[in-house]
């Protein structure tokens, strides 16, 4: 009897103790809720709330330790994190890293007792520093432009990881914005694309080749397994504290599968308006379409030709406190502050189109559509156009005429595109010659009269007057350019404005000819006279202007 009634008061103690544990922790939590208040956040008991298994491993123990923070949920982009420090500097700089995916990171105000619950409770959860899959990081003061050419003989020892790491920081020394592995039969060639040109860097020797796209192929997450099938993925390397995302593409050739990265956020800078390198005449079109309440501006030209370049320039140019701004990009290549960029992920349902439907519910006053791909996408867009939203994108042509064609065939209907559409742009991007070693030159009598033609041709009325006494120039090639002769690069263009008789042109359904016909009668200079104009300043040089724009 006695037994019994010991064990009796020993329950009496615990349910005591629990009681005691459970008002002690609804005060921490109710003091916790009142601080996330004062301060500005949202408030999670995370007692109650079911974990996340994989979002927990986001952070590595010591980084969580450090941040005094858990990341308690994770689902597509949206992650949540739950903190005792809402401004720990460890903790700002995971939410950069994974806004610099593109994720939204919402910070929660977490209690003492939440957090150590949860790091006690799932700490087998945690990534260790031995686990980390190792991270190519570039690293200051190196120079990697030298060392990429010992990379045709390696010493034995050398990893995959630093042959990567010589590869993309002679990338970003050199400021290349696609790099080539492509496998031959004795040896794997690396190729640097600079300025929108390919050049040959370096060779692997073949029994590297294995190991190196192993390497690849796990950073970016494909299956190492699959030989004989194109796979696509991407990974993020760090320079200088900088992150920089690289999207990869593997495909199967004869002598092993060949990969090409593409760096994003190299190239396309947030450039201001007046930087694209427009003539006057063309920078107060654009200028004037641009601060339109509504309407559709287009720019086309071929991959490379530098159309999203153009785009972000307008998005800056237009990017106003008074302005909201929803961009759908595939991918999303650079961010821009006060804009709301999202990525096109078709695999699951996203695409232009589907984008474009949810964005106008968003209230936008101005539209980035990465690029029209088809009919429902330009339907949606060009309505957008007309129900007082300015609309930016892009398209394939090889000229500002052909625009209209090929959204006719496409299937939108004149009466859409005449009244939506307020400029066309083409574009093409020529190398500028390097400053080190530019000289005058003298053109062969062809290529002269060749010039002097498509010059003469220039309207009047486009404003622009051609000097008599004609100088053109070329580099001769340095060290400071690579010996190639060109450092960076600078847009031609050619716009047509939307006028009565262009509008009447396109509910005619003119073809592509004679609506440049009618443009250049308006005044308008073609991509070969703009950057024949740009030769003549030294900016470039003929051979240039005549490889990218020749008709």
């Amino acid at each position: 009897m006695q037994a019994i009634q010991t064990e009796t008061e020993k329950d009496k103690q615990k349910k005591l103790l629990k009681t005691y544990q459970d008002i002690n922790r609804k005060e921490e939590e109710d003091e916790t809720a009142v601080r996330a208040s004062l301060f500005g956040y949202e408030y999670m008991n995370l007692h109650a709330f079911p974990i996340d298994l994989n979002a927990l491993g986001m952070m590595t123990k010591e980084e969580s330790e450090k941040a005094q923070s858990v990341v308690f949920f994770k689902e597509g982009m949206d992650i949540r994190v739950g903190t005792l420090d809402p401004k720990n500097q460890t903790l700002l700089d995971f939410v950069t890293r994974q806004e610099n995916k593109q994720s939204k990171v919402k910070i929660y105000y977490i209690s003492q007792a939440s957090y150590k619950e949860t790091f006690a409770l799932f700490s087998k959860v945690f990534k260790t520093k031995a686990e980390e899959v190792d991270v190519v990081e570039i690293t200051d003061g190196i120079n990697y432009r030298a060392q990429i050419a010992n990379l045709n003989n390696p010493s034995a020892d050398i990893t995959a990881t630093k042959i990567l790491e010589t590869i993309l920081g002679t990338a970003q020394e050199i400021l290349a914005s696609d790099i080539h592995i492509e496998p031959e039969d004795q040896f794997v060639k690396v190729r640097f694309r600079m300025d929108g040109v390919l050049q040959d860097f370096t060779h692997i020797p073949k029994s590297y080749q294995h190991m190196v796209l192993s390497r690849l192929k796990i950073l970016s997450k494909m299956k190492l397994n699959v030989e004989d099938m194109p796979q696509d993925g991407r990974f993020t390397f760090q320079d200088k504290g900088k992150l920089i995302d690289v999207r990869v593409s593997v495909l199967p050739s004869a002598y092993g599968e060949g990969v090409v990265m593409r760096l994003l956020g190299t190239q396309a800078k947030a450039l201001e308006l007046v930087e694209l390198g427009m003539n006057e005449p063309t920078f107060k079109i654009i200028s004037t379409e641009l601060n339109k309440p509504n309407g559709m501006v287009i720019t086309t030209g071929p991959t490379g030709s530098g159309k999203t370049t153009t785009l972000y320039a307008f998005l800056n140019y237009l990017n106003e406190p008074g302005v909201k701004i929803i961009t759908l990009e595939d991918p999303v290549e650079y961010k821009l502050e006060g804009i709301s960029q999202t990525p096109i992920a078709s695999d699951k349902g996203m695409t232009f189109a589907a984008g474009l439907r949810a964005i106008l519910r968003q209230d936008p006053d101005v539209i980035m559509v990465g690029e029209i791909r088809d009919q429902e996408t330009a339907d949606v867009a060009l309505q957008a156009a007309l129900t007082g939203h300015v609309v930016l994108s892009t398209l394939h042509t090889n000229d500002a005429a052909g625009a209209i064609p090929r959204l006719t065939n496409m299937g939108v209907k004149p009466y859409t595109i005449a009244p939506a559409m307020n400029a066309i742009i083409a574009q093409r991007l020529v190398r500028k010659l390097c400053e080190s070693c530019k000289e005058e030159t003298q053109l062969d009598p062809s290529m002269l009269t060749t010039v002097k033609t498509s010059l003469a041709a220039i309207p009047a009325k486009s404003g622009i007057s051609i000097p008599t006494d004609l100088h053109f120039y070329h580099s001769k090639g340095c060290e400071v350019c690579h010996s190639t002769g060109y450092k960076g690069r600078i847009g031609i263009y050619e716009v047509i404005s939307k006028t009565e008789e262009i509008e009447k042109m396109i509910f005619a359904e003119a073809d592509a000819s004679e609506i440049k016909k009618t443009a250049i009668g308006n005044g308008m200079v073609t991509m070969m006279q703009d950057g024949l104009i740009k030769a003549l300043q030294g900016i470039t040089d003929v051979e240039e202007v005549l490889r990218v724009a020749q008709d």
